[in-house]
């Protein structure tokens, strides 16, 4: 069945509403066409893969976390990645919107999303920014050794490698978790009283700073702390618009794997 490209984007801005992206960020639509689909493609990144894979499927619909335009793209040159990526959206009126920060923020997006496939409860909020909430605490259904803890997150996640900070090993029950880049809110972390904080993108000094507060810093990778939202769109989506097809990203397209 063929669903009106607008009918789609109405649906998910009511749940990841536009007053919730930060005011730095550029959630919503990228490109749009007023055209009909019967299968959408989900990634959490527009790129060449995903564009050939709307093509190949005749999908007039890519939906992804992080937007296509987000650092102010001055020009489209053909023969550059960039360029030719929307060239081919364009040549194939194929629509792309992205939900960044509003489905992080969004009820049932990125990070409630997270604590639900941790099995986590007592759900409180980790921080604010813009008046707006960043990240969750949650406890562990039980507590953890950090070797019984990687192995959990590594099967939940279906992540490869897990990287982990702090001074000591130690048994981990309470948690914070926030999908994507969250080290600047190791601070918050630690005001909460967690023994862990689950997040991405940890630098070398971000661990540094987790050894200094006494917080043990758990990295599982941006892609993999926030992959899981792309078959919660997909639930969602398969509710309201029956007979949808759907298409997944469920690998990093930046990693080698050697």
């Amino acid at each position: 069945m063929k669903y009106q490209v607008s009918e789609i984007k109405s649906y998910m801005e009511n749940w990841a509403k536009d007053e919730y992206q930060l005011s730095w960020d550029n959630s919503g639509s990228q490109i749009e066409f007023k055209e009909v689909t019967d299968s959408i493609i989900l990634g959490l990144d527009i790129t060449d893969k995903l564009i050939k894979e709307a093509i190949e499927l005749d999908s007039k619909l890519i939906i992804t976390h992080h937007p296509m335009f987000f650092s102010g793209e001055k020009n489209i040159i053909q023969g550059t990645y960039m360029g030719n990526n929307v060239i081919s959206l364009i040549k194939n009126n194929i629509s792309v919107f992205s939900y960044h920060t509003s489905m992080d923020i969004a009820k049932d997006g990125v990070n409630d999303t997270l604590f639900e496939k941790l099995n986590l409860k007592n759900k409180s909020i980790l921080a604010y920014e813009e008046e707006k909430a960043m990240g969750l605490v949650g406890e562990l259904e039980k507590e953890y050794s950090l070797l019984e803890l990687n192995k959990f997150l590594m099967e939940k996640l279906q992540v490869k490698k897990i990287k982990f900070y702090g001074r000591e090993d130690k048994l981990i029950k309470k948690v914070a978790i926030l999908g994507g880049s969250g080290a600047e809110f190791i601070s918050n972390a630690k005001k909460s009283g967690v023994d862990a904080f689950i997040t991405g993108d940890v630098k070398y000094h971000d661990g540094q700073k987790a050894y200094e507060n006494g917080i043990i810093l758990i990295d599982v990778g941006h892609f993999y702390s926030e992959k899981i939202v792309l078959e919660k769109i997909k639930n969602r989506l398969m509710e309201n618009f029956k007979g949808l097809n759907f298409y997944i990203e469920e690998e990093s397209s930046f990693e080698l794997d050697i």
